[in-house]
């Protein structure tokens, strides 16, 4: 009769992490860096939809401050009427 043994291997290695891989600690500024880069088409699609939401808040405060001004009679909430067609045509370009 003989007794055989087995030998199981061992998952962690020999090291105390558990098996898991170190983090990565990269610099500050790389992920903005890398998100501008990118070449992904899913990044991209996600800078395409945080810009286009920017701007339609940005259009969406232009239009605010056109509705405050016609409000009431006389408010000047912007100076001079060039300024406010300035608005104006700012505000259809962006929402456009």
């Amino acid at each position: 009769m003989s007794t055989a043994t087995e030998t199981r291997p061992t998952v962690g290695g020999t090291g105390t992490s558990g098996g898991y891989a170190p983090a990565q600690v990269g610099r500050k500024g790389n992920i903005l860096v890398s998100w501008i880069t990118s070449t992904d088409h899913k990044t991209i699609g996600y800078l395409y939809l945080i810009t286009s939401f920017l701007y339609f808040l940005l259009g969406g405060v232009m239009a605010l401050v056109m509705r405050a001004q016609l409000f009431e009679p006389g408010l000047q909430l912007v100076a001079t009427k060039e300024q406010y067609n300035q608005l104006f045509t700012m505000h259809g370009t962006i929402m456009l």
